[in-house]
């Protein structure tokens, strides 16, 4: 099985949030070094990734993950949440995300590994 979710997210939305807000979406990892059009690209990845994982799209659940990279430099996510990791297990996680100078995008794809 394949499950997909694509988003979207303009830079003035991540430009209009305050410091609290921001800090609630993301953690310090996150937020080290990241320009607002990188915020803009790891929020569209994590409400992707929270929409196929079949969860609620609200504050408290974007804290649950952490959009890190690969050696190569590809985006992953990182599940910091026990039982978020237990409900996707059976699945692998790809993640992109690309943007211009005010729009970013981020594909999610869960798919069954072999």
């Amino acid at each position: 099985m394949i499950k997909l979710s694509i988003e979207t997210k303009k830079l003035e939305e991540i430009e209009n949030l305050s410091r609290q807000v921001l800090d609630s979406l993301f953690t310090s990892v996150e937020l080290a070094g990241s320009s607002r059009i990188t915020l803009a690209g790891k929020l569209a990845a994590k409400t992707a990734f929270l929409k196929n994982a079949g969860m609620p799209v609200i504050p408290e659940h974007y804290r649950k993950t952490e959009i890190t990279k690969t050696l190569s430099g590809r985006p992953a996510v990182k599940i910091l949440d026990a039982e978020l990791n237990e409900k996707i297990s059976k699945f692998k996680t790809s993640v992109s995300i690309s943007h211009t100078q005010d729009t970013a995008i981020a594909i999610c794809v869960f798919y069954n590994p072999g």
